[in-house]
């Protein structure tokens, strides 16, 4: 039993390692200079703050923050509202065609993205939104997963509570808002960190439907640093991918807590 234990004890320690250490070599990376970038040795005389001035200098990276924050932020939010609603609808409401509807929005899930990109390039360059925010925040905001994981989360929702707000003389509309979704946060959690970080790292659809500089998004900007393979300064590179990582760290530190509660409400039942 001991041994048992100690082995995996050995096994987590090494899986930790495993995935601290891209964000180690990004750290020490990101202040190395251009000849020292690929040595992994900690000496404090090559560390330079050079790379993160020219990051600031010569790159657009601030606005690409800006931009991707305005993205993520707005389909994080009108999506988590949005798919309460419906994942609410079908969880407890009934109407004709429901279990077809239901159907139909999960068989989504199995269309790759590559599949539809065309299309939907197509209907959003028709609506005129492509070069927009527009172009970039709406398709993103329907999402077939966020729509299921509500509905069975509400599925398992206490009839009792609702059947108390209708007693008291609440809608079916104002038993959601003031009592339904404030009580959500044990599903709202992952998903508003799922959703987030989806639309940060987001690349294909920004680099697809938005042909203007300004409203280039994080990883796009990223991209474009790059270069041309061999003419890339890594170091600047590193330094401007751990500048674009900050938000998704402060993020994950503010809410851990409430993901960590969330994660043993769930299983109370």
């Amino acid at each position: 039993m001991k041994l048992k234990k100690s082995t995996l004890t050995i096994f987590a320690i090494v899986c930790g390692l495993l995935m601290i250490a891209p964000i180690y070599f990004l750290v020490v990376g990101a202040f190395k200079t251009p000849d020292t970038v690929f040595d992994l040795s900690l000496h404090l005389s090559n560390f330079t703050f050079d790379n993160i001035k020219q990051v600031f200098s010569e790159t657009n990276i601030v606005r690409a923050i800006v931009n991707s924050l305005i993205v993520s932020v707005t389909v994080t939010v009108v999506a988590m509202l949005i798919h309460a609603m419906a994942g609410y609808a079908l969880a407890r409401l009934n109407f004709p065609g429901k279990t077809f509807t239901f159907g139909w929005i999960i068989s989504t899930l199995m269309v790759p993205f590559s599949v539809i990109m065309i299309p939907l390039y197509m209907v959003v360059q028709n609506l005129g939104m492509a070069n927009s925010y527009l172009g970039l925040i709406v398709p993103m905001i329907f999402n077939a997963y966020g729509i299921f994981l509500f509905r069975q989360f509400y599925l398992e929702f206490p009839k009792e509570l609702e059947e108390a707000a209708y007693v008291e003389g609440l809608s079916i509309a104002g038993t959601f808002f003031r009592l339904v979704l404030p009580l959500s946060k044990p599903i709202i959690v992952p998903l508003t960190i799922g959703f987030f970080t989806a639309n940060w790292n987001n690349y294909l659809w920004p680099m697809i439907i938005n042909q203007k500089e300004e409203l280039n998004v994080v990883q796009v900007a990223l991209a474009n640093i790059v270069g041309g393979g061999y003419e890339t300064e890594w170091s600047v590179m590193l330094a401007a991918a751990l500048i674009s990582a900050i938000p998704t760290f402060i993020l994950f530190f503010i809410v851990q807590r409430h993901l960590v509660e969330g994660v043993k409400t769930t299983g109370i039942k």
